[in-house]
């Protein structure tokens, strides 16, 4: 049986990922990151099994020509304008950010839910009660059941009220780092598998919390060199250039928030040591 090939047009900062997932997965790829019109779209998808494209980058009109033609590719365009229907609200403060992937057989899968604030990224969110977690991952789930999503995404709603949603951000989410440190499967992967509708990894933790932070280069230095100091005080940090993140995962969050929130100071040097 011949491996699928997969067309994948997404932000040029998570190509890489799907890349290093699909050759793991030992699947064929291409990707691009440029807006397409219908008829750039079926050239693209010559000897392709599949698309899957990001709708902040691809219109819904040229994904509507594609599927004229025959092309399979996701997410479909009924997907896209069922969950524009949704209102969406301005958000401040603190959110929350739910990931899920679902196949084309159905098969859905959700991550432990996210709490955004300021340049953090706490991850599961803390002080909630198992029940309220399972009320919001079972309403986003049915969610991506309505709109028959094939793929994955990340919906971001009010830390306060969680049924007000801020934004989707399709195949590359705010959160994503984390899940390629703290969990078994992680976005990327499952958004392959989902597309390919092989059954779904699992989604569990590998550790208690991950704690993700945003990276800011010190303007008289580079980013290479906070690495000798930040490694050898905490060999358990893990670093992202091409998305500029900071990562740890532990027991104790408020050691993992200290250990981030210093990394994220001494690298962008608001403090020196």
């Amino acid at each position: 049986m011949k491996p699928p090939f997969i067309g994948l047009i997404a932000q040029e900062q998570s190509q890489n990922a799907y890349q290093v997932q699909a050759v793991k997965l030992g699947i064929g790829i291409k990707t691009l990151s440029k807006e397409m019109s219908g008829s750039d779209l079926i050239e693209f998808a010559k000897e392709c099994d599949l698309l899957y494209v990001d709708p902040a980058i691809i219109s819904t009109s040229a994904i509507k020509t594609a599927e004229k033609s025959g092309i399979r590719i996701y997410p479909t365009s009924k997907t896209i304008e069922e969950l524009a229907k949704i209102t969406s609200h301005s958000g401040e403060g603190e959110r929350l950010s739910v990931l899920v992937a679902r196949s084309a057989h159905a098969q859905a899968a959700s991550w432990p839910i996210t709490l955004l604030s300021n340049e953090l990224c706490i991850t599961p969110l803390p002080g909630i009660s198992d029940e309220i977690a399972q009320e919001i991952q079972i309403s986003v789930l049915k969610l991506a059941a309505e709109v028959g999503l094939v793929g994955g995404f990340e919906l971001i709603v009010d830390a306060v009220e969680y049924k007000k949603l801020i934004g989707i951000n399709w195949m590359t989410p705010t959160t994503n780092y984390w899940t390629q440190i703290g969990s078994v499967t992680n976005f990327y992967e499952q958004n392959l598998r989902a597309v390919l509708d092989l059954p779904l990894g699992s989604t569990e933790l590998l550790s208690k919390y991950v704690v993700t932070g945003a990276l800011e280069t010190d303007q008289n230095s580079d980013d290479y060199r906070p690495y000798l100091h930040l490694m050898a005080r905490n060999p358990r940090l893990k670093f992202d250039q091409s998305i500029k993140q900071v990562a740890v995962a532990g027991d104790d969050l408020e050691e993992l928030l200290t250990e981030i929130i210093h990394a994220q100071q001494y690298y962008s040097g608001k403090i020196v040591e």
